[in-house]
């Protein structure tokens, strides 16, 4: 275990002002604070007071807590990390950094006062330049599900634009035309993947896009039936919708057959699955499915390794593909058949004599 002694007799500099640094003592100039921080987090130095337990890694929210409105992503991502970190032992801490850290000290001094040695680091919000600062200081760290063009930056994230590229040809394969886009309304580069997969293939096929089918809203169940409301409203109804959070879907679906309209004879839905949500729900969701347990488990994976090994300037910087999984929420629009069978699953033109009972909820 390095020692105060150790990082001061490297830096030829006396234990005293390793220890204030430590402190955050402030009669300290900012150069020399900086070489005894990158030090600390070259070495993996724990002080006394987290060294009863060192092996704890932080699963760290930069902004707000987490809400259920972020559906299955969460409770994913912690399965993963959980496993990741088994493999080492190491053990888990939440912690949330606006709330606990003090405004006199660094991210390093914070990490260290918590007795963290690693942190994985939930991007939700627009707090990339925490991050930013987080990384630069050097303090072993990885984010998740958020890409980044700074190389400090250490990330695992997925690539969903591919598949919901897929999506999209996927319903005008069917000959939908008139499609609404159902977008979360926090900017990410998940939701940039998916708005821009979303035009692209509006573009590629020629098809003009009204400014009321793009329909930005906090992601939830509700933000899902504002949508079929609103979609039931329109005097040229759309055919279909790309809702690119679960959540939503759900209140769409919900929202459906509560009005009495039958997915996917009268509306197809393609969603975005986090986990198996999709299985849970009837019909079965059409979706572009990314798996954020595997996420976390190669965030933890790959931070426990990097410590046990003191591979602290290692890096990271992964993207994790998705897939687009054809399921029973989509068909050819209302009074047209589909003329090419989608890739990848079955999509039958529904007919109106086999019309759904709606959506049910699964019990498992």
């Amino acid at each position: 275990m390095p020692s105060v002694r150790a990082i001061a007799a490297y830096l030829k500099l006396s234990p005293a002002t390793v220890s204030r640094v430590l402190n955050n003592h402030p009669d300290v100039d900012a150069k020399t604070r900086q070489r005894v921080l990158s030090r600390i987090n070259a070495t993996g130095y724990v002080p006394k007071v987290g060294r009863r337990v060192t092996n704890v890694i932080a699963l760290a929210y930069p902004d707000q807590p987490v809400r259920s409105e972020y559906g299955s992503f969460e409770p994913s991502l912690l399965s993963g990390v959980m496993r990741g970190l088994q493999d080492h032992h190491y053990n888990l801490k939440l912690l949330s950094i606006r709330r606990d850290k003090l405004p006199d000290e660094s991210y390093t001094q914070f990490f260290l006062r918590k007795g963290i040695q690693g942190v994985i680091l939930r991007c939700v919000h627009r707090t990339s330049d925490m991050i930013k600062r987080i990384a630069m200081e050097g303090f072993p760290s990885v984010v998740v599900a958020a890409r980044f063009d700074e190389p400090e930056v250490n990330f695992i994230d997925s690539d969903s634009y591919p598949s919901s590229r897929r999506g999209m040809e996927h319903l005008i394969g069917l000959g939908h035309r008139r499609i609404v886009l159902a977008i979360h309304n926090v900017s990410d580069t998940d939701h940039a993947d998916r708005r821009r997969a979303y035009e692209d293939a509006m573009a590629t096929a020629e098809l003009p896009i009204d400014p009321t089918w793009i329909m930005e809203l906090t992601a939830s169940v509700s933000s899902g039936e504002q949508v079929l409301d609103a979609i039931l409203a329109m005097p040229d109804r759309p055919t279909a919708v790309f809702a690119t959070n679960p959540m939503t879907a759900l209140g769409i679906m919900r929202r459906a057959q509560e009005r009495g309209i039958v997915i996917p004879t009268d509306l197809s839905v393609v969603g975005v699955d986090d986990s198996d949500v999709r299985m849970h729900v009837w019909p079965r969701l059409t979706a572009v499915t990314q798996d954020a347990s595997t996420i976390g488990y190669e965030a933890a994976t790959w931070l426990t390794t990097v410590l046990s090994q003191e591979e602290v300037g290692r890096s990271c910087r992964r993207t994790i593909p998705t897939t687009f999984e054809v399921n029973g929420t989509t068909a050819a629009p209302p009074g047209r058949k589909a003329s090419l069978a989608p890739a990848g699953g079955r999509t039958p033109a529904a007919k109106r004599s086999q019309r759904s009972p709606g959506v049910l909820a699964r019990k498992r």
